[in-house]
């Protein structure tokens, strides 16, 4: 797949740029026309966010200088942060206890407040994550080339193996423990899985698997429960669901209003104690997201790593392709024994590789400056490129040959046709 590239004089400094009518025009030496500008914030707003700019590359700073990116020894916000856990897995059990204590009560009345107090610490428990039956889900069985590859990756990072492996259209990867057995799921976006070469796979894999050792408090099981415990809290006291049903916002009495307003009022401690613990625990997330870069690297190599994260802010360029290919889907017929599925995959995979070095070089820009991450657990990705740049370079500990790859593409054959389903719309 061939595009064409016009050369023509920056309209700001004379700079020689190159056009593709597919990207944006920009200038390199300027910066002209690098991304619409955001509304500028409030002053409160910008200083949040110089704060936190301030935080996360201060946090950068300390692990570049360092030679290593473990974990080490807990500080005071993880202490602090176990504590108001504590307090939150107290309170759970001071309901459960007060309504068997109420049970046990001769008055109907207070009987009746016992098991209304039951149902309260029901929904009020700690969730450890649900392991249902899942149609996204491969087994052992059907992809044991795929398994055996995450298997010996785990291995060599010495980490725990994957009990499944789930395939899904996001742009993203992602890791959980679930269930009283805290048994590991792995996500892969299949998006983002064909893109990427056989090594950076590999780094993929390896960051993900370094969710199991890389010393995240948050999925530890005393944080990661009491967060979901004060989720769940928030969600109760917050009456929305039944306006969400009815896919307007009625027009409710007084009385039903001013119930509303006394749950929305109780539910702010609850949310300003989520947001406590989520801060307190922000910088051992970063970390730990830094060292499972660091496991990426020792999976696929520092190079595959980088590139590897590289990729990941094509995310919206790939969000448009994905769009076009779907409107073109739609409004044209394939071509005799022509397959849509592989069709779509294959256009996906040029269209990221036809990509021209001065669009991923803007779309660095561009998240450097809004300091975008994949989510707010993670570090701004381009500060995760540049840390693998600045750390030593590694080889890669985990190889496979086209013989592994041509049977993991064979395994992932019906996933592929019912990923690429959903997204075309068929």
């Amino acid at each position: 797949m061939s595009f064409t590239t016009v050369s023509r004089a920056c309209p700001n400094c004379a700079a020689p740029i190159e056009s593709d009518s597919r990207f944006t025009d920009w200038c390199p030496g300027c910066d002209w026309n690098l991304g619409a500008e955001a509304p500028a914030p409030g002053r409160r707003a910008e200083r949040c966010r110089a704060r936190d700019r301030a935080r996360v590359e201060a946090l950068y700073q300390r692990l570049a200088a360092s030679e290593s990116q473990e974990s080490g020894r807990h500080g005071a916000a993880w202490l602090a942060a176990v504590l108001i856990a504590g307090l939150v897995h107290l309170w759970t059990l001071a309901v459960l206890a007060g309504s068997l204590w109420l049970l046990l009560q001769p008055a109907a009345p207070l009987k009746g407040l016992g098991v209304v107090g039951l149902a309260l610490a029901w929904l009020l428990r700690p969730r450890l994550g649900r392991w249902r039956r899942d149609p996204a889900a491969l087994d052992r069985d059907r992809a044991p080339a795929l398994y055996a590859l995450l298997d010996r990756t785990a291995d060599q990072l010495g980490t725990r193996r994957p009990d499944r492996i789930r395939i899904t259209g996001a742009w993203n990867a992602s890791y959980r423990r679930a269930g009283l057995r805290r048994r590991v799921e792995v996500t892969l976006g299949l998006p983002l899985w064909t893109v990427l070469t056989g090594p950076e796979r590999i780094a993929l894999l390896g960051h993900e698997l370094g969710h199991g050792s890389n010393g995240d408090a948050r999925r530890g099981f005393w944080l990661e429960t009491a967060l979901r415990t004060l989720e769940a809290w928030y969600q109760l006291l917050t009456p929305r669901s039944g306006e969400a049903f009815l896919g307007y916002r009625a027009r409710r009495a007084a009385t039903d209003a001013l119930a509303s307003a006394l749950l929305n009022w109780l539910a702010l401690p609850v949310r300003w104690v989520h947001g406590v613990l989520y801060r307190l625990t922000m910088r051992s997330s970063q970390r730990a997201e830094y060292r499972a870069d660091d496991l990426a690297a020792r999976a696929g190599s520092s190079a595959d790593a980088a590139t590897m994260l590289g990729k990941l802010l094509l995310g919206p360029g790939v969000a448009t392709r994905i769009t076009q290919q779907r409107a073109a889907h739609q409004h044209t017929r394939p071509g005799a024994g022509e397959d849509p599925a592989e069709r779509f995959w294959t256009g996906l995979r040029e269209y990221v590789d036809s990509i021209p070095g001065t669009e991923r070089e803007r779309r660095a820009r561009l998240g450097e400056r809004g300091m975008s991450a994949v989510d707010t657990s993670h570090p701004p990705t381009h500060l995760r490129v540049r840390m693998r740049a600045e750390r030593p370079a590694q080889a890669a500990l985990v190889t496979a040959d086209a013989t592994e790859w041509d049977a993991i593409h064979a395994e992932l054959a019906p996933a592929r046709r019912r990923v690429a389903e959903q997204l075309l719309g068929i």
